[in-house]
């Protein structure tokens, strides 16, 4: 059985600056009509990136949708179609003060497929040169630098909740610690 969702139309109801919001009739594999809301966002990376005394660096941020400060690995949204390794490599400097020399992809991420489009890529930063930070004018986070021991006993414990973060840890387990 064919499982893809066929779109009829779509409608548009919210028009912002990082997400956009759509009503859409689908045609299900079972010939049913179904409406889905979906928030098209533009795609982001996300970097797991090691500092050369062996220790990576994480973020401490609010994030108002949970009301809650947030620890997680430098990430930010790609500008436009800005390539996703451009935007990693933007990213970490801007935020952490730090620019990669090495960067390897691990992987992409879906953040909530049910109702999102967003795609959030993956990479390792590494021979990392110290240059200075560039915040966005309403962004505020706090850095520290944590081993790759801390960073699992967080996830262990459940104190580490950032999707992104834990996938990005995930790979580098596999593809980076285990080659």
């Amino acid at each position: 059985m064919d499982l893809k969702e066929e779109k009829l139309e779509s409608q548009e109801i919210y028009k912002g600056r990082i997400v956009n919001l759509y009503v859409d009739k689908v045609k299900c594999p079972n010939g049913h009509i179904s409406t889905r809301e979906v928030v098209r966002h533009c795609k982001a990376s996300c970097v797991i990136a090691e500092l050369p005394n062996g220790k990576f660096i994480m973020e401490k941020q609010f994030r108002y949708p949970y009301d809650d400060v947030i620890t997680e690995f430098p990430a930010g949204k790609c500008d436009g179609d800005e390539d996703p390794i451009v935007t990693a490599r933007r990213e970490l400097e801007e935020e952490t003060g730090y620019k990669a020399n090495t960067i390897v992809y691990l992987g992409k991420m879906y953040p909530s497929c049910a109702y999102t489009d967003e795609i959030i890529y993956l990479y390792y930063a590494k021979d990392l040169e110290k240059t200075s930070q560039h915040l966005d004018e309403n962004e505020a986070l706090k850095l520290e630098e944590m081993s790759i021991e801390e960073i699992e006993k967080m996830a262990d414990q459940g104190k580490l909740d950032d999707a992104k973060t834990i996938c990005a840890l995930y790979y580098y387990k596999n593809k980076i610690l285990n080659k």
